[in-house]
């Protein structure tokens, strides 16, 4: 015996959301559920189907590997290439980001690496003086 259909009362779905509220979606005529509360199957593949036209597949880098920047300047010429780059759509814009966060970091470091040794020749230099006139 063929199962019956009942007709909604609001024309609404009959299924709960996972916060646990009616959906809102209009039920299928004749139907007590919207279209993919009825076909759970269906509604995973146009989940599917819509992220897969929202990303951009870039190509796995051949390039070959090169030297860490070393300082400021390296850096900047660093992250204008990337940034170049991820403008032309040739860089994925995570890469892009993650790449600024580093150099970022990266900055910071040299400039303490850069503070720390002027201070210590600074402080050779104090000491060599000192020895040199003992009596001030």
């Amino acid at each position: 015996m063929p199962l019956k259909r009942q007709e909604t009362a609001n024309g609404r779905c009959q299924a709960t959301t996972k916060a646990g509220r009616q959906c809102a979606a209009p039920a299928v005529r004749g139907g007590t559920l919207c279209a993919l509360h009825s076909d759970p199957e269906r509604a995973a593949e146009l989940g599917r189907k819509g992220g897969a036209g929202n990303r951009k597949l870039y190509q796995a880098d051949d390039r070959p590997k090169i030297p860490a920047p070393r300082n400021a300047s390296d850096v900047m010429n660093f992250l204008a290439d990337a940034m170049s780059e991820v403008r032309a759509g040739t860089m994925d814009p995570k890469l892009g980001s993650t790449l600024g966060y580093l150099g970022t970091s990266l900055l910071r470091a040299i400039e303490v690496a850069d503070v720390d040794e002027r201070l210590k020749r600074v402080e050779y230099d104090l000491a060599y003086l000192a020895q040199e006139n003992p009596h001030n």
